[in-house]
């Protein structure tokens, strides 16, 4: 029987999925960056529907979302800078499932999160990479062991958080996407405009950390890969708020795909087998009808489709199909 996320790859035959050829790179050193077919073909999303909304008051700015692997029906979420520095359990509907209270690290600016494998088996990758400014020079992310939500209005205490903290080799980025493959290398993909030595605006840029990084105790330099389809300038609705791999932890059964969303669209790639780096692109929805002025979290859930939040207190929570 196939996954819905199969039936979702074979469904996208109307549009075109090869690579096109390379863009110039900035310099020599930079690398040749793809260039992706069927941007422009902006599609309808479809099965759309209101699973419920946020039931935890303290939810209110819902950075981003992941579906836990390890326990059937859990996602998690975060609030991003001038809050706690608690993960939140919920379901589907919204409830609460209770909290995870990060002990030891601050949040600076909280606005990613990712699940994956670790030495542990499961982990939660927190991405204190938000940098709205692009002034901090070295930014970090949080590995924790995933446990079980400890349920309504409950809090956990974690105590071994591990820290990444790196640098960019270009400069400062703000970033709220991330995603961890099945060989534990982190991707990060950038939000705001960025120029070229020509004041041209160029794509979002790809960025990865490899596992043997955790294990040093300088800080680490993230690898300038590849760049994205979307190209973020002023306008909000371009600027890349979340991301999610549907495959992280490598089951060769099933077709892994990308979402990466922004305020106004959400882009779906295929990803090779144990890879997080895409290398086609599937379609490209709009998500204006949704009316999110808000909207930053996404995640996979099992049937094929994704599931989004919003940054607003009892936000609702929001599945549909793409492409």
């Amino acid at each position: 029987m196939l996954s819905g996320l199969t039936v979702a790859l074979a469904a996208c035959g109307s549009v075109d999925r090869s690579r096109t050829g390379n863009a110039s790179p900035d310099s020599a050193s930079a690398p040749a960056f793809t260039s992706y077919a069927g941007v422009d073909a902006l599609l309808a999303i479809r099965d759309t529907s209101t699973t419920g909304s946020f039931a935890e008051p303290d939810v209110k700015e819902s950075s981003a979302a992941v579906r836990s692997h390890q326990f059937a029906g859990v996602f998690w979420t975060l609030n991003d800078s001038g809050n706690n520095e608690r993960l939140f359990a919920f379901d589907t509907s919204g409830a609460d499932l209770g909290t995870l209270r990060v002990r030891g690290v601050r949040n600076r600016d909280w606005e990613a999160l990712a699940t994956g494998p670790c030495a542990a088996g499961h982990c939660l990758y927190i991405g204190e990479t938000g940098d709205n400014l692009a002034r901090y020079a070295v930014v970090a992310i949080w590995r924790i062991p995933e446990i079980a939500p400890p349920g309504e209005s409950r809090r956990t205490d974690v105590m071994d958080a591990v820290p990444l903290f790196f640098t960019y080799p270009d400069g400062p980025r703000d970033v709220e996407a991330m995603w961890v493959d099945a060989d534990t290398v982190v991707w990060l993909a950038t939000k705001r405009p960025i120029t070229n030595a020509r004041g041209e605006p160029r794509p979002a840029q790809l960025y990865r950390l490899v596992p043997s990084q955790w294990n040093s105790a300088d800080t680490a330099l993230a690898e300038l890969v590849d760049s994205l389809p979307n190209v973020p300038t002023r306008d909000l609705g371009t600027q890349i708020t979340d991301a999610s791999l549907s495959n992280p932890f490598g089951d060769s059964t099933i077709v892994s795909q990308l979402a990466v969303r922004t305020y106004e669209r959400l882009y779906v790639f295929r990803v090779p087998r144990r890879s997080g780096q895409p290398d086609s692109l599937l379609g490209v929805c709009d998500l204006t009808p949704l009316e999110e002025k808000q909207g930053e979290g996404i995640t996979w859930l099992p049937d094929g489709r994704v599931l989004l939040t919003s940054e607003k207190r009892f936000a609702p929570l929001r599945a549909l199909r793409c492409p």
